[in-house]
């Protein structure tokens, strides 16, 4: 993917804004509270027929530690991408924090015990609504998706796929509620908007490697590499690939040092 991929002026049509509305309006049934915990239950013990390394792995890519990693490279082949994301980061990470601290809901653990629940990873009891790696994964798919020009969309629309399949994984572990999930894929989108509009508007002087603004993103990055390298987040079972994506990071930080380096 080339810097060609990507706007520079914003390239958001109104009527992407109505996608948040949108998809709260089709997941009205399950942040409403109806037909719980049925389909909580429901949807846990069909998840499980997958491998708990599927469900941590896709809680692993909620996270922004995980998400900087794979998008390590467009640093210098297209920063649009990491600093639309990167724009979206704060909202979303405002909204999570200020949506538990007014909903306090507790999560399924709290209130169904452990009995017939498939629990995966760390079990957690208080803080469900939003889901923060729902919020995460969507906010950064449409980050990404929307950073480019419409013509290079289409070829990215899997990241909303990944994005759901990290918000089912919330459910899977046992971590929150369906409604959870659904806030925060509403939340994310949102987030992801306003990220890629934001990032629009940066100059492309300063998308040069040589830029202060990139240099800085990519010192963000070596905490990104310490973070993955020592904080298990939840599931000790993903820190051989948190491992592996910590090296492909550090080869990437590498990579935009030397070119960060070389004159303008």
């Amino acid at each position: 993917m080339t810097t060609d991929s990507i706007t520079v002026a914003p390239r958001i049509a109104p009527w992407h804004w109505g996608l948040p509305l949108l998809v709260a309006v089709v997941t009205a049934p399950l942040w409403l509270g109806l037909y719980e915990p049925t389909v909580f239950y429901f949807l846990n013990r069909q998840f499980a027929v997958l491998p708990d390394i599927v469900w941590s792995l896709l809680s692993l890519f909620g996270t922004g530690w995980a998400v900087y990693a794979v998008t390590a490279p467009s640093l210098w082949r297209a920063p649009r991408i990491i600093l639309s994301w990167l724009c979206a980061a704060p909202l979303a990470g405002a909204l999570t924090r200020v949506g538990k601290m007014m909903a306090d809901n507790p999560r399924p653990l709290e209130v169904l015990g452990p009995q017939g629940i498939n629990v995966i990873g760390e079990p957690l009891y208080i803080a469900a609504m939003p889901s923060g790696h729902s919020m995460t994964a969507f906010a950064a798919a449409s980050a990404i998706y929307f950073s480019l020009a419409p013509q290079g969309r289409r070829r990215l629309l899997w990241l909303f796929a990944l994005a759901f399949g990290v918000a089912c994984s919330r459910v899977a572990v046992g971590a929150h509620w369906p409604a959870d999930a659904s806030i925060g894929a509403v939340a994310g989108l949102f987030s992801g908007l306003t990220g890629a509009w934001l990032a629009a508007r940066i100059p492309e002087r300063q998308l040069r490697p040589q830029s202060w603004l990139m240099r800085g993103v990519a010192l963000f990055g070596l905490y990104c590499l310490y973070v993955l390298l020592t904080d298990e987040m939840g599931f000790a079972i993903n820190l051989p690939y948190q491992y592996v994506l910590g090296a492909f990071l550090a080869v990437c930080l590498a990579l935009f040092a030397r070119r960060s380096l070389q004159a303008r």
